[in-house]
């Protein structure tokens, strides 16, 4: 892992923060792989600062210019803990890459093509075979296109450690088909995983598969795959202040459902 390597950020005005103003925290970019030194890209480099500076305007209570999470707490009834939803922090995100740094967002990228059915070998018979294809890859949070012509695909991370999974190896997939030249997966660091929906993906169970990952680099021709690290400023213990909203889907929904369910009867003894 030690060629994994963050890129250096030339420092202009946009991207200097206000003196004394906290936001979300952009803590690293981890270049995955990287075919045909897009790194060096001028085009990169523009789409960098425009997410890094999308990522460093979030902030809560809106407004504040500062990222305040409630600490998680532990709800002994329904044996559950209290955590902060990530669908606003991936909104957010969104809207100021759009209307703030006037990236267009360009909808879903073409992978019909991609749905193709690979020759498998049947065991123990050795006939070939092809597995049929039951579910689609699904369209990625943002795209765009730079002025130099990079396709840059961007997801943000709002579930858990299998759709992480999921997102690098659809990254990787249209990387390798050439559909696109950037692909970022921006997801939690360990510690603000520990205070967001239930089993949020995050860079700490993601570390032991990005040896797999940059392999997969090899099946590039012109493409880079990277993940941006992303933290909360400051943590309060107030117990007014408000979690940010939970989601009804997934694990989110799971986990809220679980904490908002009345308790149960206990049972009657036996006689």
């Amino acid at each position: 892992m030690s060629d994994l390597h963050c890129p250096r950020l030339r420092s202009r005005g946009a991207h200097r923060r206000n003196s004394g103003v906290a936001t979300m925290k952009w803590l690293r970019t981890l270049v995955i792989f990287d075919q045909g030194n897009i790194v060096s890209n001028q085009d990169w480099e523009s789409i960098h600062q425009a997410f890094v500076r999308s990522i460093e305007s979030i902030d809560s209570p809106t407004g504040s210019g500062r990222l305040v999470l409630r600490r998680k707490t532990y709800v002994p009834e329904s044996k559950q803990w209290n955590r902060n939803g990530v669908g606003f922090l991936r909104n957010r995100f969104l809207e100021h890459i759009v209307q703030k740094e006037g990236w267009k967002a360009e909808g879903e990228v073409d992978l019909q093509n991609l749905q193709e059915k690979p020759e498998l070998q049947l065991y123990p018979s050795l006939e070939p075979y092809a597995e049929p294809i039951t579910s689609s890859f699904g369209a990625f949070d943002f795209v765009t296109t730079t002025e130099g012509g990079l396709r840059v695909a961007i997801e943000w991370e709002t579930g858990n450690i299998s759709s992480s999974h999921r997102s690098l190896n659809k990254l990787s997939i249209v990387l390798a088909a050439n559909k696109i030249q950037v692909g970022v997966l921006i997801l939690p660091s360990r510690n603000l995983y520990e205070h967001l929906t239930d089993r949020i993906g995050n860079i700490g169970e993601l570390s032991p598969y990005l040896e797999m990952w940059k392999r997969m680099g090899e099946t590039v021709e012109h493409g880079l795959l990277a993940i941006a690290v992303v933290e909360h400023d400051e943590l309060t213990d107030d117990q007014t202040f408000p979690y940010l909203k939970v989601g009804k889907d997934g694990r989110a929904g799971e986990g809220k459902t679980k904490r908002n369910a009345p308790n149960p009867k206990p049972k009657k003894e036996s006689s």
